[in-house]
Order: C-alpha cells, then structure tokens, then sequence
C-alpha cells in the first residue's frame, strides 16, 4: 500500500511540474534530451549491445558519480570482457562524461527513467539486468523493489549518506527502512556512511566499509604530444604561475577574478584557468571576465591568453596537471558542498577549498591532516595564493604531501568489483 501511495504521488508530481519541463525544453536544449527514455521508452537498438551476455546496469547521476564510477567499469570489463554494461545518468553533462570516459566499455549509455513503476519496469524488460550498482547517494524505491522483486542485486558503489538525509530517512523510516532493506550490498566510503546505512534500514551483514571510488580516478590517456598541444592551445610557458579554479558556482567567479587581479602586480606571467561547473554558464562566466577588463579567451576559440574561459567538458582534470595551484569550486559559496578535491591532487598539486563542503568534509580533512589541503575563505583567497605562488618549495611540499594522501588511499575499485563479481557468480 505504502508504495501504491508513493507511485501515486509521483505521478501527480510529474503531472503537476509537465508544464515548467515543457516551457523549459522549449528554451533549454538540455531538457530536450532523452525524454522518452526518461519515461522508459529506449529503442531496441540502443540495447542491442547488452545481447550475449550478463547485463550490468550502472546508474550514476552526473560528471562526479560518472567519474567516480568510471575505473570499477575498466576494471570490471577487464576481468570479465563478457559482461555487458548498461549505463544511465541523469544529466546532460554526465550523459557526454560517460560517453567519452567509457567509449569501449559501456555497451549501452541512456538517461535514467523515472522512478515511476510503469517507466521502471519496462526498462528492466528491455534490458533484463544481473545487478544494478548506484552510485553513492540515489534512493530510487521503486526500481529497488522491482529489482528486488526479479531477484536483481542492488548495489551502492561508494555509498554516502549526508547528515541531513540521513535525518529524513530516520523520520520516514517506516518507508525507508523498508526501501534500504531491500538493498543487496551497501560500499560505504567511511564507517560513517556504513553506520548510517545500518541505521536507515541496511541489513548489518549487507554492509561494509569499502573506502572512497574517487582516490581512484584516473586522468583520461593521452599521448604526451597530445598533453604538450593541449599546453600549447592554453598559452602556458614553461616560466608561468597558473592557478586553475575549477568547478565554480554563481557568486564563485566573482570572488576568483577578484583575487587574481590583486595578484597580478606581483607575478609576472601569471595566469588563470576558470572552468565553471556547468555548461549553461559559460556566457555568464564570460561576460563577469568582461567586466574586469582583462584580456581573456574561451578555450573553444583556440586562442591563448591571461585568463582562459574552460568552455569544453571533460578537460578539467587534464589541465589541473598544468597548474601551479588548484582551487577546487562549490565550496566558497553555501548550498553547494563542494566538489572532487583529488583530482588536483592527483597531480601533486596543492589544493585550496572554500568552508562549504558538506559533501566533501572528510576528503578536506583528509588532505588538511596530510598537509596538501588549504581552506580558505573570501578574504584570505588572495594572501594564500600568493603565499604558494611565492614558496616554490612550500608549494612543492604542498603538493607533494596531497598526492601521497592519493596514493596511500586507493583500491576502493578493486574491493568494489569483487563485491560485484561476487553476485554476477551466484546470478548465473
């Protein structure tokens, strides 16, 4: 009864917000994009892929599930090549990140239904999935059930639960202890999220603290004479200071723009790299850069210059490897949480972040013990970036000790595909 109620409130949901997706589609190309398969009308041939083998289905919402995700995908096709996979995302950015990230290993890439009963179950019709592995944070109760139903393994790869959902699920418990129950295997990041994941309905003997996917990330493989054209493309000498803020939010560009600009009097050849965090920005982006009177180009013209607009999707972690220092957006400014601290540090980069990092606290602590991490807040932006950009050695320590805290971090991948080989072996 509980879930007839909940599918009906759904239905009314989509019923009552049709008309703003419509105005929206109208205006926005983004909204446009995969909506059949939003409501689980995939062609046949789009599927044709997964035929001749056990179908894993992989669901990640966006870019930094898609990435997180990404090297489980390698790792599980390189064992077993037999295995087809099914990808889905809900964005559009994620869609093109899975895309690129998995050419050669996703077998069949779609947008995500939605989670109403009908949509749902067409899609495992289709698709006819072994296992479903979600992605860190997605509660969807009616494809668990029907999953649950079929006997498919649900399970959640790099599992996180925020403070603030786990509060909502402990309210409604009576419905999401039931909707975790039925989850097959729970990959906690930390022993935090394992423990919540009991307390919200996991059975005990499901869960296990498996560590963070994103220690894992690997850059996308090229060539070094691809790495030298892309520096090249970007203008950077082999004398310049460049600072790459990535990931940026309304009200970060201001702040960053600011900062540089009092920095310029005191390096020469300084440079910048703003990469905001969501396509649909990028004129906004470039219209505060106007306003600063600076020289600047878009990396889509080709053209080099002192401020460069990163206006392409799925370069960011590459160009991080140019910078002198990274500062890692969605963190300076509240409402956001932050974003991946590691794929600077990766490189052995020293990473700044802003106070806001609800999503990402842990990985801030982790660097910050380490000595790679730095939180900053508007008004000392300018003075502990120059502070780095003065120091070549404090930077290089900086750097280096964020990169050993990469390095001593990593496996999570390989721990994850051996739960999921673990349940393909008894599906067969």
């Amino acid at each position: 009864m509980i879930y007839l109620l909940y599918d009906i409130l759904l239905h009314a949901s989509v019923i009552i917000l049709l008309p703003y997706f419509v105005f929206k589609m109208v205006i926005a190309r983004k909204y446009r994009e995969g909506v059949p398969e939003r409501f689980g009308f995939i062609k046949k041939v789009k599927l044709k892929r997964l035929l001749g083998g056990q179908a894993v289905w992989f669901h990640a919402v966006s870019v930094g599930e898609t990435k997180a995700i990404m090297p489980v995908v390698k790792l599980l096709k390189e064992k077993r090549p037999d295995i087809k996979i099914l990808f889905s995302t809900v964005t559009r950015t994620g869609n093109r990140t899975a895309a690129n990230d998995g050419a050669g290993l996703i077998d069949a890439l779609i947008y995500f239904p939605l989670d109403l009963s009908w949509a749902i179950r067409r899609v495992v019709s289709l698709a006819k999935p072994k296992a479903l592995i979600v992605v860190e944070k997605e509660v969807w109760p009616n494809l668990y059930k029907i999953l649950n139903e079929k006997n498919v393994p649900v399970i959640v790869a790099n599992g996180t639960i925020s403070e603030r959902s786990f509060k909502r699920f402990l309210r409604f418990k009576f419905f999401f202890g039931g909707v975790f129950g039925k989850v097959s295997y729970f990959c906690g990041r930390t022993r935090e999220d394992s423990e919540r994941a009991f307390r919200a309905g996991v059975k005990k003997e499901r869960v296990r603290t498996i560590g963070n996917l994103k220690f894992d990330i690997k850059p996308p493989a090229l060539s070094a004479s691809a790495i030298e054209s892309l520096r090249s493309a970007l203008d950077i000498g082999p004398q310049d200071k460049v600072i790459v803020a990535g990931s940026t939010h309304p009200g970060e560009e201001e702040i960053i723009l600011k900062a540089y600009a009092q920095l310029l009097g005191s390096f020469k050849g300084l440079k910048l790299i703003l990469a905001p965090r969501h396509p649909e920005r990028f004129n906004e982006a470039e219209s505060l850069i106007k306003k600063t009177g600076l020289a600047y180009s878009r990396r889509s013209s080709g053209r080099g210059g002192d401020i460069m607009l990163l206006d392409t999707v799925g370069e960011l972690m590459t160009i991080y490897s140019f910078a002198s220092v990274a500062f890692v957006g969605g963190s300076i400014v509240p409402g956001i949480g932050g974003h991946n601290l590691l794929e600077p540090a990766y490189f052995g980069k020293p990473v700044l972040y802003g106070p806001y990092l609800s999503t990402y606290l842990n990985m801030a602590r982790m660097l910050e013990e380490g000595g790679g991490g730095i939180g900053v807040e508007e008004k000392n932006l300018s003075s502990k970036l120059s502070e780095l950009l003065t120091n070549d050695l404090l930077r290089k320590r900086t750097g280096d000790a964020a990169k050993k805290v990469v390095e001593e971090n990593r496996g999570a991948s390989k721990r994850t595909v051996e739960v999921i080989e673990g349940f393909l072996k008894r599906a067969k």
